[in-house]
């Protein structure tokens, strides 16, 4: 393991040991990671190898092919609907609805209950 997977694995647990304090927004950080995994569908997409080569051929070789292929213009658009509509109902939800009322587990999201401290319902 490299120094790098090591400090991306400690900040990941670090993280997840914040996220199980009290009163500490765990649906924001469910919606922000989902919001990057979307985008970065969206802002990410890169050339296919094919394309790419295009490059180290000869001058006079004639190569036409298209930069993106058609499931990686399916992906985006899929994506930039996915997030779209996750953020008005994120945002509907944020203003209007309190989704502990509508679910028995979801204040866990937001406390969990240990012999230190107790989430008050």
């Amino acid at each position: 393991m490299s120094n790098l997977q090591a400090a991306a694995l400690v900040t990941l647990l670090v993280v997840i040991a914040i996220g199980i304090l009290p009163h500490v927004d765990n649906f924001a950080h469910i919606g922000g990671f989902l919001t990057g995994f979307l985008l970065g569908f969206v802002f990410l997409m890169r050339p296919h190898y094919g394309w790419m080569q295009r490059y180290v051929l000869p001058s006079d070789v004639k190569y036409t092919t298209k930069k993106y292929l058609a499931y990686q213009w399916a992906l985006l658009a899929v994506a930039s609907v996915l997030a779209v509509v996750g953020f008005a109902v994120g945002l509907g939800m944020l203003f209007r609805v309190d989704a502990n009322d509508h679910c028995g587990w979801c204040h866990y999201l937001s406390c969990v209950p240990t012999s230190r401290w107790s989430c008050g319902k």
